[in-house]
């Protein structure tokens, strides 16, 4: 029998075998851990160094300023007070893609007449119209100040909320144009992300964040401008491939005429009626097409051939009316119809509002009476000489509504 001679304690060989092996697990697993430790740091120390990095790059290429909810979102703001200028308001950085950049004093001086205009892109285009108008309108005793509150692609929905803004400011008087983005400001909300605002505002502390989604918007706005320029290529021939309307990405059914006006009157009320209580006096407007040249589905733009028919027969009139009823009963146009501007006709007849008819001023000023021949820069907004047109016919109601209030004890 074996004896063990050793001054240590021994143990039987299958013991020492045992614990042998339990003290190779431990190694296993310790360098188990130690292996997952060691990536997780590896893996924080790239993001750490990517976002000082990408924070660095930030100080020669800025990055984008956003507009979180595109102005859905009721802590939506246009106008933030200036960090330069005392006392001052100007366009909010993240709202001048949508906004023209301007600036007015917060407290409205006593030598002022401030006018709102209200309205999408149409608004936001008459920037150089509306500045002239002011200078033609004041005089020594009385400063006119228009603030043009045209944003791209804004419907009634959100001009809801701009206008509530616009009350703090002590407006005068308001000028309504709006008609064309009842359907576009559906498609808007549904990218609005309004449900994970908190979310995406969090996130986008961080700068490896921001370099991704700018790059994102730079590959949109891309594509959005080679649509552009294939439409203005495309104008001679208004069925072609590559002026059909743009696919929506949100799903619309034949519903949603009928919907979608319902929602446009609601939302007109709504700044009618708040403009009314606070004894501010409104100037409304029907709101003018292309119609020469639209921009439709294919399907509706197909129909629309018997247009065209009807106008190289020398049926005006009766391509005129086919015109309008293809416009009106189109699901996700993008620009106004017959529905939009008999519900203005009939709101400013509701409230005893003024209302200047630029639809017809459009149509009696162009060649034949079809909208779009001369005016338009595109299926929806006015060129320079249409623009002309639009101040027309605005600027003597203008002028109305300014001596009246002056005219008040």
């Amino acid at each position: 029998m074996h004896q063990c001679r050793s001054p240590h304690p021994c143990l039987p060989l299958h013991a020492t075998h045992d614990n042998g092996q339990i003290m190779n697990q431990n190694r296993v697993q310790l360098s188990l851990k130690k292996r997952i430790a060691f990536s997780a740091f590896v893996t924080l120390s790239f993001f750490c160094f990517a976002e000082i990095g990408f924070r660095a790059m930030e100080i020669f290429w800025p990055p984008r300023h956003v507009d979180f909810g595109l102005g859905f979102n009721d802590d939506s703001r246009v106008f933030v007070d200036s960090k330069l200028h005392p006392g001052y308001m100007e366009t909010d950085p993240a709202k001048r893609v949508s906004f023209v950049r301007q600036q007015f004093q917060r407290e409205k001086p006593a030598d002022v007449f401030r006018i709102v205009a209200l309205g999408g892109s149409s608004v936001n285009y008459l920037e150089p119209e509306l500045k002239q108008l002011e200078r033609q309108l004041s005089n020594d005793s009385k400063q006119i100040e228009i603030i043009n509150c045209g944003g791209l692609a804004y419907g009634s929905h959100r001009l809801v909320l701009v206008m509530r803004e616009m009350l703090e400011y002590d407006p005068d008087l308001m000028l309504l144009y709006t008609g064309h983005n009842e359907f576009e400001e559906i498609e808007q909300l549904s990218l609005s992300g309004l449900n994970n605002l908190s979310f995406e505002r969090t996130i986008s502390r961080s700068a490896i964040v921001r370099f991704l989604r700018d790059r994102r918007a730079d590959y949109e706005i891309n594509r959005l401008e080679k649509e552009h320029n294939q439409r203005l290529l495309a104008r001679e021939e208004p069925v072609s491939d590559s002026n059909f309307a743009r696919a929506w990405s949100h799903d619309f059914g034949e519903q949603d005429v009928q919907q979608r006006m319902q929602s446009y009157e609601h939302n007109l009320r709504l700044i009618l009626t708040t403009t009314k209580n606070q004894q501010i006096p409104v100037i409304m407007g029907t709101v003018s097409s292309n119609l020469l040249q639209p921009y439709l589905p294919r399907e509706a733009a197909a129909r629309y051939q018997q247009v065209y028919e009807l106008w190289k027969n020398g049926k005006k009139d009766e391509g005129l009316q086919l015109a309008k009823r293809i416009l009106a009963e189109t699901t996700g146009r993008h620009q106004c119809s017959e529905l939009e501007n008999n519900i203005l006709r009939k709101l400013a007849d509701e409230y005893s509002l003024p209302i200047v008819d630029v639809e017809s001023m459009i149509a009696n000023a162009e060649p034949h009476g079809i909208p779009g021949e001369t005016l338009f820069d595109d299926h929806c907004h006015l060129n320079d000489a249409g623009r002309a047109i639009w101040i027309e016919g605005y600027a003597p109601e203008i002028q109305k509504a300014i001596q009246s209030t002056l005219g008040r004890p």
